[in-house]
This record gives C-alpha cells, sequence and structure tokens, in this order.
C-alpha cells in the first residue's frame, strides 16, 4: 500500500493558480489540458451559478429552473430548432482525442470546484456532460449566421426574432509605424455585459498553451487575447454565410412541400420542454418541423420559410480555438483558420515576427447564379441549391498592407485604411465574400461611421505610435465630426436674431459648445449639450451623421438655429441647466447596484466614440442617471515584441460574489479613469509582486 500511495504521488501533477491585485487567475500547469482543468476550477470558483446557467442556455433548458419570463422560453425553443443538444451529444466522440481531454478536463476543474463547497452549487445544476461544452461553442456562435439568415427573412417581408447586437474595434499596427518597432494591436468586442458574453480574463500556461484573453464562461479556451506569438482580434461583418429558403407547402397537407415537381414529406420533430410554474414543472409539447433547407421559423399562407445555416451540423469551434491559441506564427494561424469552424467575422491576427493580417472571415456557399440569396430564395427547386463551400483562399485577405495599420471597427472593408486598399468593384462578382457597403441604399455592411471614422483619423496621425498612445486611442471618447458642426454653429449663431441670442440658455448653450473641446469626457460639459443639440435635427441628418458623413445640404442656419433652441428647452426640462457633466448622467458599475461612477465615452443617440459603451436612450428622461451595460465587454492593448506585453480591463469585476473585492473594482478604479492593468503575461517575477490572494495550488492525477 505504501509502494503505491508513492507511485500515486509520483504522477500527480500540480496547478497553481494565481490571483493578481484585481483577482485576475494566471493558472500555470505542465500540460494544456492542466491548464484548462485550473481555468475550470477558476470559473467555477468566481462564476458558478452563471457558468451553469450557460449550460442551460445551449442546451435549452432554463424555463426548467427560471420559468418562461423574460426570453427564457423563446431561448429554449431556439436551441431546440437549431439541435444543439442533440448534434453536440451525438458528434462529440468525433473530435479529436486531444479537444476530448482539454474539454474533460475543463470540466474535472468545475467538478472539484463543487465537490470542495457543495453549499455553493444550486439545487437546480445540471449534471455536467463534455458534449454539453460542444454544445455552448455552437450556441456562442449562432447569433451571426441565424441573424444573417433573419436579415434575407426580413428582407422578405417576416421579421424575425432579434438577435443580440453585436458590435467591436479591432485594429493593427505594424512594426514601421510604432516606437517599439514590433506590431501593436487592440481587441475590443463590444458585446452585453451580462448574459452569454460576459467575459472571464485569465492566463493561461501550460505545454503549447501559452495564452492571456476572455473566455466565454463554460469553454475552456479563450477565443480572443495573444499568446506569446500571435494576437487575435474579432469584430462583426464578415462574408454572407446564410439564407433564408421559402417552401411551396400543399395546400392540402401542410407537411409537405414542393421540390423539383414532387411532394416531399416534412420532417417532424417533438420536443417537450420543461418549464417551472410556480411550485409545479408543466411539459410543454412543441413540434417543429424540417424542410431539406433547415427549420421552419415562418409560415405565411401556403408558404413557409427555414434558415439555412452552413454551420448546421459543426462541432469544431473548440478544436479550432486551439489551434488558433498555439499557433507560432502567420503560416499557422492560417492553417487553423482554414477549417472555417467560427461564425462570420472581421478576424486581425498580429504576429511577434512583425506580421499584421485581416481575414473577411466565414463559412460561405457557393451559390448558383440566378436568385437574389439577400432574399428568401424559392426552395422549390434544386437550381437553387448551395453548390459547396468556398475555401479559405477565397476568402477577402490583407496581409502587411502598405500603408502599415489596419482597423476594422464593424465597417465594409474599403475602409480599414485611408486610401485604396481594396476596391469594392474588383468584388462586384463575388458580392457575397465582400458582402459589404456599395451605398447607404444598398449595404450589407457599416459606411465609414462616426467610431471607425475617429480611429482611423488617429491611426493614420500615428507614424511612431507608444504602448500610452495605443491605450489613449482605444480609450478615446473623441466625437468624429463635431469640429464641423462647431464651425457651422459659429457661423448661424453670428447672424441670429436678438431675441435668440438674449435667451440665456441658448447663448450658454452655445458657449459651452464652442468652447467644447470635442470629447465626451466624464468632467467635461460641452458634451451634453451638443448631444441634445445635435439630436434635433431631422432623421437624414441623423442618419448621416450616424454615417460619418458631412452635414447633408439640406442644413442651413435656421435648422441649426431652430435645433438649439429645441435642445436647450429639452436640456433645460430634463436637468434643470444646460452645464451638465457627461459624467453626471453617464455612469459605470454592476446593475442594481447602489455604487457606480463616472465614466468617458460611450455609443448614445447620435453620437458614438472609438470607445463605446451602451446606455438606454436618454430621450425624455428626468433627471437621468444612465448606467453602462454593454459595449466595451473585455479590451486588451498587446505589444508583440518578443515575448509579448500586455494590457487589459473588464468593465465590472472578474467574481460575482458582491462581497468580494473583486465584484466591481475594475469599474471604480480602471473603467471609470479610462486606465488598464498589466496582464503580467510570461511574466511571473513582477505577478508574484501584484499577488491579491494567496496562490492556491491543485493536483491533479
Amino acid at each position: 500500500m505504501l509502494w503505491l500511495s508513492a507511485a500515486t504521488a509520483a504522477v500527480a501533477r500540480e496547478i497553481t493558480i494565481y490571483r493578481d491585485d484585481f483577482g485576475t487567475p494566471h493558472i500555470y500547469a505542465t500540460t494544456a489540458e492542466d491548464a484548462c482543468y485550473g481555468l475550470g476550477y477558476a470559473q467555477a470558483e468566481d462564476r458558478l451559478e452563471e457558468l451553469l446557467t450557460q449550460y442551460r442556455r445551449a442546451t435549452g433548458t432554463l424555463s426548467e429552473v427560471f420559468g418562461p419570463e423574460g426570453q427564457n422560453l423563446q431561448n429554449d425553443y431556439r436551441q431546440r430548432l437549431w439541435r444543439h443538444a442533440e448534434i453536440a451529444r451525438q458528434k462529440y466522440p468525433e473530435l479529436s482525442p486531444k479537444s476530448r481531454a482539454i474539454i474533460e478536463a475543463f470540466l474535472d476543474g468545475v467538478r472539484k470546484f463543487m465537490s470542495e463547497h457543495p453549499d455553493k452549487v444550486p439545487a437546480w445544476a445540471p449534471k455536467l456532460e463534455p458534449w454539453m461544452v460542444v454544445a455552448l461553442s455552437r450556441y456562442a456562435i449562432w447569433g451571426w449566421p441565424e441573424g444573417e439568415a433573419g436579415s434575407d427573412l426580413k428582407r422578405g417581408g417576416i421579421t424575425p426574432d432579434p438577435i443580440e447586437y453585436h458590435g467591436s474595434n479591432e485594429w493593427l499596427v505594424g512594426p514601421s509605424r510604432t516606437k517599439d518597432k514590433a506590431p501593436i494591436a487592440l481587441i475590443d468586442p463590444h458585446l452585453s455585459w451580462y448574459g452569454t458574453f460576459r467575459f472571464y480574463e485569465a492566463r493561461l500556461y501550460g505545454g503549447e498553451l501559452e495564452f492571456s484573453g476572455f473566455a466565454i464562461v463554460g469553454l475552456p479556451l479563450p477565443p480572443m487575447g495573444h499568446s506569446r506569438y500571435c494576437s487575435i482580434a474579432f469584430t462583426t461583418g464578415g462574408p454572407d454565410t446564410s439564407d433564408c429558403y421559402v417552401e411551396e407547402v400543399n395546400p392540402a397537407n401542410r407537411r409537405q412541400y414542393r421540390y423539383d415537381g414532387k411532394w416531399l414529406e416534412m420532417t417532424v420533430r417533438n420536443e417537450i420542454i420543461r418549464v417551472r410554474e410556480g411550485a409545479k414543472i408543466v411539459e410543454k409539447k412543441v413540434e417543429i418541423d424540417d424542410t431539406r433547407h433547415g427549420p421552419i421559423v415562418a409560415r405565411r399562407g401556403n408558404q413557409a420559410y427555414c434558415l439555412k445555416l452552413p454551420y448546421f451540423d459543426r462541432v469544431g469551434v473548440l478544436e479550432q480555438l486551439y489551434r488558433m491559441d498555439t499557433a507560432k506564427n502567420l503560416a499557422e494561424m492560417k492553417q487553423a483558420l482554414a477549417p472555417l469552424q467560427l461564425m462570420e467575422q472581421n478576424i486581425m491576427i498580429g504576429t511577434v515576427q512583425g506580421d499584421i493580417y485581416y481575414v473577411r472571415y466565414g463559412r460561405v456557399p457557393v451559390r448558383p447564379a440566378g436568385f437574389d440569396f439577400k432574399r428568401p430564395v424559392p426552395g422549390n427547386t434544386s437550381k437553387s441549391e448551395w453548390q459547396g463551400l468556398h475555401k479559405f483562399q477565397d476568402l477577402l485577405q490583407v496581409e502587411n498592407p502598405p500603408r502599415g495599420y489596419m482597423q476594422n471597427c464593424n465597417v465594409s472593408p474599403q475602409f480599414m485604411v485611408r486610401g485604396n486598399l481594396i476596391d469594392p468593384q474588383a468584388w462586384k462578382s463575388r458580392p457575397d465574400l465582400f458582402n459589404g457597403y456599395w451605398s447607404l441604399e444598398q449595404r450589407s455592411d457599416n459606411p465609414l461611421h462616426q467610431r471607425a471614422a475617429m480611429v482611423l483619423e488617429l491611426l493614420a496621425g500615428a507614424s511612431s505610435m507608444t504602448i500610452e498612445q495605443a491605450m489613449a486611442i482605444a480609450e478615446s471618447p473623441a466625437v468624429y465630426g463635431a469640429d464641423v458642426w462647431q464651425k457651422r454653429l459659429a457661423s448661424a449663431w453670428a447672424g441670429a436674431d436678438a431675441k435668440l441670442k438674449a435667451d440665456k440658455h441658448v447663448a450658454e448653450m452655445v458657449t459651452l459648445i464652442q468652447n467644447w473641446n470635442c470629447r465626451c469626457d466624464a468632467d467635461g460639459t460641452g458634451a451634453i449639450a451638443y448631444l441634445f443639440w445635435k439630436d434635433q435635427f431631422p432623421p437624414k441628418v441623423k442618419a448621416y451623421d450616424k454615417a460619418g458623413f458631412p452635414p447633408p445640404k439640406e442644413v442651413d442656419n435656421p435648422m441649426i438655429l431652430a435645433a438649439l433652441k429645441q435642445g436647450a428647452e429639452k436640456l433645460v426640462a430634463a436637468l434643470g441647466r444646460v452645464d451638465v457633466r457627461w459624467g453626471d448622467v453617464y455612469r459605470v458599475g454592476r446593475a442594481g447596484s447602489l455604487r457606480d461612477w463616472p465614466v468617458s465615452g460611450g455609443s448614445v443617440d447620435g453620437m458614438a466614440t472609438p470607445r463605446a459603451i451602451s446606455f438606454d436612450s436618454i430621450e425624455n428622461k428626468k433627471n437621468p442617471h444612465l448606467v453602462g451595460h454593454g459595449g466595451q465587454a473585455a479590451m486588451q492593448v498587446v505589444l508583440l515584441a518578443n515575448p509579448p506585453k500586455s494590457w487589459s480591463v473588464l468593465p465590472l469585476g472578474e467574481i460575482d460574489d458582491p462581497k468580494s473585492p473583486h465584484y466591481d473594482d475594475q469599474a471604480e478604479k480602471l473603467f471609470s479613469k479610462s486606465r488598464l492593468k498589466s496582464t503580467y503575461f510570461l511574466d511571473r517575477p513582477e505577478l508574484l509582486k501584484h499577488l491579491g490572494a494567496k496562490p492556491k495550488t491543485l493536483t491533479r492525477n
């Protein structure tokens, strides 16, 4: 027995979790699997209920625990529609041994914490199964292709279920334009601060896995961040991956549809959704009809509408993420991206070798000619069927552009740099790969809107960027085009009549706007005055402003002055005075908390700064006190030296326990002050100087 104990101890491996002074876990292990074990333990320690909720979201079992309220029942139906649980369970054995080992190690870490702290495990916790992690990886990417197909459905006159807004900033500056002669990368996803995409920050060191980034709670690998070799950033956009088909339904049998002259039977799936109603559980039976093109999401007369996604049977997200997180150069990163398992995105990669790279990424069908795939296409003929998928090599890609920088803050590719990097006309024959902007009336992506235009201006003006300048651009609260409007205001005000000039509130508003620095600084007063003024213009003017265009020709001095008077009246009615500081209205803090702090920047009615923060609308609110709920969800600025250095921030805090010092410490000490913290990447000696808790050592056999 002594010999057996000694042998067992000899093969046990240690995993050490260090917590820095903001509670971020730095996990040191021998293998990638052990590092993911540590991540599972840390996520469970910090956000156990959220982690368990994630698996219920992905498997469509929220209503069983939390009732049908909100979007729970709709979410459960949606996940049954797309069969995430069924496909993940069925295909889990097909994953590589490495992927399964990482998933199972992660769940072992979660179970380890739960076994040590049974008092923290909710009664509704599901039995954890590895396939649930795969289901969650599918669920996490689904909103993008589902939203793409839903847009086609909407153009057919049917409004689909709403999809959560997705936005982001990303940019790369090459070594020729940085002081350190190494690329600088911004990773800045803009998503809700609550729910599925409330990111979890961690550093992972185990074998070939050395990564600083942000994970979705419940998943073992971070999709965004940087390794020893590469940075990875995503923003919403990309090629056209998904479609809507309209089926011709048999008037005599609603479960038959015509295809090449024959009536085919729909596949009918029976699902039972368990729903909590008070103290009891009620089973709701639903029937889901499928055709060869996918599940039916709407019916109208003798027509049925299906959404077709090329991700429907895919389960390779985590396999691809591991390859991306461990790629050692751009060539290996391209090989990792080639399986096309991730949703449509603008992906930017920087490397320590000095490369900056962009790909307009996704699984893109090869579509037949003769159909408008931006609207529901006829499903009654084989002539409209996809003819395969485009290869990775077909996608729009840019490598080391001559100008030495790129940004994609949710814009069409031709706006990534100043000048003619990409000619949209060259992609006219491949519109689904470009899937971009042609005009305000014809577009599948955004023009150079305010946020992106300001970023582009700042990047173009930085010829020897320091890391401090990079952080300032990433956090910039500057308003693009505001200087143009200041000049128009000055001209209009010079010709204003005496009565208007005698209005003290209007006169004060003019002074504030004219003296304003064109930034939404928390302690500045001009931005609120500017916001209320600009909000009074007609919709076309607002649309031009939002798109980053100069004022349209309809804007004249009488319009400017009328908006000024109306804005002053509304501002005084809402806040009692004109000289209101931005941070008196716009705040950051946990929802439901009594603590919040002033914050700079934001995406608000008619204004969008590079620093994106989502707030409720200020319109028609008395004494508004608006706390951010989305936007910059997990920012990292990376200097791709060898080894890299990086700085990061979360908008709230790492840990969900309100009693923890890390519940909202980043909101107070960093986010509200436009600061980032060091990640101490690959620098254990420096990390040890900044520990916020005693290290925890786990053992794993």
